[in-house]
């Protein structure tokens, strides 16, 4: 009897020292996640030393691991994360029932596997993310300088878009819905664009890994989303459901956000260049179908009813009505849980320095104008 009491105080004290590490080392990912994000916004020329010299590292290992199989390993992850967070409630529910007498170093545990998770995520955050939103902007890169553009100024990028979207539209395949046709090798056709891009601007020459489709494509669409880059398996991830003419810019911006440019304005611009000189009909036309999107809501709140029908009037009829298809699509998605996951989406950019939030995707048309008037 002795023997046993003493067998179960020392099995009772190691089990005891669970938590202490858990909460060790939960807490230094804490603090380090922390640290780097602190660092990146606060210490000078941090954010630039590790966005451009360690960053493209870590892509180049972690890309290629996620790489090798040939499904979404972040949508597998999601959904392991989903179902073993829902078994941890219960367990944990179910565990202060059942322990009586003991409830106090249950929750200890508990809180300690919490601290743990929390840790991991937000070092892998910071260092996989988080930290290249203070870097040095793209625009800086490319020699842009943005200002206030007059509606005469937006009026003629806008016609200057409409000019290559018609243009690139002749050599476009269209299905019998209206809808171009997309390539069954998109994801290497992305990745080729992207590359080539590289060639031209250093920052953006890196490992580009096949962009994968995701199952659960019409959960994104309630949630309004037609593509994530996911840091911790660092993928580049796209709605299958999304309309055709959006794609090949939608992979092209989720590869861009691979390369460290996490501006949402910036990887919209970074797409549009690569889909515009990838020497591609069907990214080309891509490309310029998002950005006359975008040129189109920045000169609607600023023209007449007359105006504004002048300019949609050049639009070829056949990207009138894809345009029209588009806004039926979504319209189907427009319900509480979308305006929910939007309103998520702002909060998370305007935490990460985009003050304008989800307006920030938008913001494209100042970095297309300067780039238009600057070439005049």
């Amino acid at each position: 009897m002795k023997t046993k009491k003493s067998s179960k105080k020392k099995q009772n004290k190691e089990q005891r020292k669970f938590p202490v590490v858990r909460f060790a080392v939960g807490g230094a990912g804490l603090v380090l996640g922390a640290a780097g994000l602190i660092a990146a916004r606060y210490a000078e020329g941090f954010a630039d030393s590790y966005g451009f010299g360690v960053h493209p590292a870590v892509v180049n290992i972690f890309a290629r691991i996620s790489g090798i199989f040939p499904f979404s390993v972040a949508e597998i992850m999601v959904i392991c994360g989903v179902l073993l967070l829902l078994a941890g409630i219960v367990y944990f529910i179910v565990g202060l029932i059942r322990r009586k007498g003991r409830r106090g170093h249950f929750i200890l545990e508990s809180a300690a596997t919490v601290v743990l998770v929390l840790g991991i995520l937000l070092a892998e955050y910071a260092f996989g993310m988080g930290i290249n939103y203070s870097r040095k902007p793209f625009s800086e890169i490319a020699g842009l300088t943005t200002g206030k553009y007059t509606k005469a100024q937006v009026l003629e990028t806008l016609e200057y878009a409409i000019d290559n979207l018609t243009a690139a539209g002749r050599s476009v395949t269209l299905d019998e819905d209206g809808h171009a046709v997309v390539p069954d090798d998109l994801a290497a056709r992305a990745c080729a664009a992207m590359e080539k891009l590289g060639s031209e601007y250093e920052p953006l020459a890196s490992y580009y890994p096949r962009v994968k489709p995701v199952m659960l494509s019409e959960l994104m669409c309630h949630a309004h989303i037609t593509g994530i880059f996911t840091f911790y398996s660092m993928e580049a991830n796209y709605n299958t459901k999304n309309v055709p003419e959006e794609l090949g810019h939608t992979v092209c911006h989720e590869l861009s956000h691979m390369t460290g440019f996490m501006r949402e304005d910036e990887a919209n611009y970074i797409a549009y260049l690569a889909c515009r000189g990838s020497g591609d009909d069907y990214l080309a036309y891509c490309g310029w179908f998002d950005i006359m999107i975008y040129l189109l809501n920045a000169y609607y709140p600023e023209a007449t009813a007359a105006e504004y029908s002048a300019v949609f009037a050049k639009i070829p009829g056949y990207a009138q009505k894809q345009l029209i298809m588009q806004n039926e699509f979504w319209d189907r998605y427009r319900h509480e849980f979308g305006q929910v996951a939007e309103a998520i989406n702002d909060v998370y950019l305007k935490i990460n320095d985009q003050t304008d939030g989800t307006k920030s995707y938008g913001r494209v048309v100042d970095l297309v104008i300067a780039e238009y008037l600057a070439g005049k």
